[in-house]
């Protein structure tokens, strides 16, 4: 009897430890299973966050076995805003709350729950490793607040697991965050903050190696920040793509415009040839950027920044062969994203806005933006025209920052 009590049955603390009916079990278990099938069958593009709410309530299981104070929600909440928006995040301790409710108790939910939305509100700005400890240990001390406030159930050891909660969730995040990335093919924002530094390996071969692409690049990136930011969309993704979308051109440098000093090869070649080298540099981007642990959202980028654009420097020269402008198209998807939309606009707004005055720059982003929506580029990309008046505003404004005039009263070099 005593073993068959204990198969139907759970751990729990309760001023000690001691079993509990399997019936609270059951009914956590039933509301966590019902709600990931439903949410699977609707919106089954939340596979990752469903699986988040399922492994935070195993993990808070395990932890019933030395004290249910030890909710490491915080893994839940914590690794979801380093992938999704704040609300997603939030919203997964809802079910969590329920579950721990009928499990654990009043005591442990609170503490499990504050701890929780204290990681999941910090881990979204987070930029650096050592920001994400920070974050941990206040997250830990929000849920040993928590268990103050019950102190005659929670007791000494209570507490000590709430304070240790914040740490075990940052710990158990980092250690999977690699794995994470890999298996959803998305880069958290912690790993997007650092692709930005100058020193990533990948990014510092573009500077030393292709100098103009880098800074082209750089000024790209700038406008899809901003342009994604006007839209609502991850400023941070969008920064990202921009600055790794033309890292292809590093197999042949000299044959783009902004890397050459005088000397253009493609005077040598016939349009056709100079198409299939400027087409490739799309795949070669790809295939540098998985040597250098891109992850999918960013190479959506480096694939989608040309759509089928057309090369229209050789389709006016192959003109006078009798060849048509389709056959000098880039076969690549459309951008299907906000960011990857930005980052095709930001590319060629940039190009064509290099060198020009301020007061033609408004009228450049007016021509590039109807061109590509005119040629069909943006077909599949969730945009409304009620968006383009907001990310003409946004392109204009990073710009005129861009083009800045010298500044008056120094004297000209002698």
């Amino acid at each position: 009897m005593v073993g068959v009590a204990i198969a139907v049955s759970g751990w729990a603390w309760q001023g000690r430890l001691t079993l509990v009916p399997a019936w609270r079990f059951a009914a956590g278990a039933l509301g966590l299973v019902g709600l990931a099938l439903a949410v699977g069958i609707v919106r089954p593009q939340h596979r990752f966050e469903l699986a988040m709410m399922l492994f935070g309530a195993c993990l808070s299981w395990v932890g019933t076995f030395g004290s249910p104070y030890l909710l490491p929600w915080g893994v839940t909440a914590g690794m979801v805003a380093l992938f999704r928006p704040q609300r997603d995040a939030l919203l997964l301790l809802l079910p969590l709350m329920g579950w721990g409710g009928a499990v654990l108790g009043g005591g442990a939910l609170l503490s499990g729950t504050l701890g929780g939305a204290v990681l999941g509100l910090l881990a979204v700005r987070v930029r650096r490793a050592r920001n994400l400890l920070v974050a941990g240990v206040v997250s830990g001390g929000a849920a040993a607040a928590g268990a103050l406030a019950t102190w005659p159930v929670a007791g000494w050891v209570g507490l000590g697991a709430a304070a240790l909660s914040g740490v075990a969730s940052i710990a158990v995040i980092a250690a999977l965050l690699p794995f994470v990335e890999r298996a959803i093919g998305r880069t958290s924002h912690l790993t997007l903050a650092e692709l930005l530094s100058p020193s990533y390996p990948l990014l510092e071969r573009l500077r030393l190696e292709a100098p103009g692409t880098y800074y082209h690049a750089r000024d790209v990136a700038a406008l899809a920040e901003g342009g994604a930011r006007a839209l609502g969309g991850d400023p941070l993704l969008a920064a990202v793509g921009g600055l790794y979308h033309d890292t292809g051109k590093l197999m042949r440098p000299r044959f783009f415009a902004e890397n050459q000093n005088g000397k253009n090869p493609h005077d040598q070649l016939s349009p056709t040839m100079s198409k299939v080298i400027l087409s490739s540099h799309v795949k070669d981007g790809i295939e540098l950027g998985r040597q250098y642990g891109l992850r999918g959202d960013v190479l959506n980028h480096v694939i989608t920044h040309h759509g089928t654009g057309v090369m229209h420097a050789f389709s006016k020269r192959a003109a006078d062969l009798g060849l048509s402008e389709d056959e000098f198209r880039y076969d690549s998807p459309l951008p299907d994203t906000k960011e990857a939309a930005v980052v095709m606009l930001a590319d060629a707004v940039e190009a064509y806005a290099r060198g020009r005055d301020r007061e033609d720059l408004a009228d450049i982003v007016d021509r590039v933006i109807a061109d590509r929506c005119e040629d069909g580029q943006l077909d599949r990309a969730p945009l409304t025209l009620a968006d383009l008046p907001g990310l003409r505003r946004a392109f204009v404004e990073v710009l005129q920052g861009l083009a800045h005039r010298r500044a008056e009263g120094f004297p000209p070099p002698e």
